[in-house]
């Protein structure tokens, strides 16, 4: 059974949310959908009575109704999984790729002085950054080298579009290519989506993060983390 999701737009194209494949069956049923996009799935019915002919409807990867719709403006929720997803699994501090487990939240300005938890004063660390970094404020934390700390990258609140890959785990590759030309300049996933290849969704997989987020540098990357981490572990 197909399980992935499918992209609902709007009559002027624009992305609002996910849905079922059952309930886009049911969309196409009324006769409420303008025009489809992508790859085809087939999806059977019931098998006729008289002519023993089993029903079959076949649904896009993406569909646009024929009507407008209005757009949720709520912030995305702050979480973890969300922040590491615009950051792109990358610590703000050293700037090295990490798999889910090895990661943290940071807040800019610690909550110890005021600091407030929102996505402009949150960025994705790694825990030994995180650890250096304490409860001090950016010009005073040290690394491990003795150098002060430095933010790599610029917090932001994630838009519509980004807030709607957040929500899904499989996005396909037709639906991030068309979804991508709507996502801010400043995204953080739109300088880096990319279609990857099995092997790198295998590694994915493995370090449990989200598929479409990496180039194919930072994927090199991970893999190279990932065989040390296993040469440490044949040492130990």
């Amino acid at each position: 059974m197909n399980t992935h999701k499918i992209l609902i737009c709007d009559v002027g194209g624009m992305p609002h949310h996910w849905c079922s494949w059952q309930d886009g069956v049911v969309l196409k049923y009324k006769d409420l959908l303008s025009y489809e996009l992508g790859d085809a799935s087939v999806f059977h019915g019931g098998t006729q009575r008289v002519s023993g002919d089993r029903s079959e409807v076949q649904v896009g990867q993406i569909l646009f109704l024929k009507e407008v719709l209005k757009y949720d403006q709520r912030t995305p929720p702050l979480t973890n999984e969300n922040l590491f997803a615009r950051d792109r699994n990358t610590c703000a501090y050293c700037g090295r790729l990490y798999p889910t487990h090895k990661l943290s939240r940071d807040h800019i300005q610690p909550t110890s002085a005021d600091g407030k938890n929102v996505w402009q004063n949150c960025v994705t660390a790694c825990k030994p950054c995180n650890h250096a970094k304490d409860d001090l404020p950016l010009g005073v934390a040290k690394d491990s080298d003795g150098d002060v700390m430095k933010l790599l990258y610029v917090p932001y609140v994630p838009s519509h579009v980004e807030r709607l890959i957040m929500q899904n785990r499989n996005v396909l590759a037709d639906q991030m290519n068309f979804i991508k030309d709507f996502l801010p300049s400043h995204s953080r996933i739109l300088q880096t989506v990319s279609v990857l290849s099995d092997e790198d969704n295998e590694t994915l997989k493995r370090h449990k993060v989200k598929r479409h987020f990496y180039t194919k540098d930072e994927m090199s990357q991970m893999k190279r983390n990932e065989a040390i981490e296993n040469s440490k572990r044949r040492r130990n």
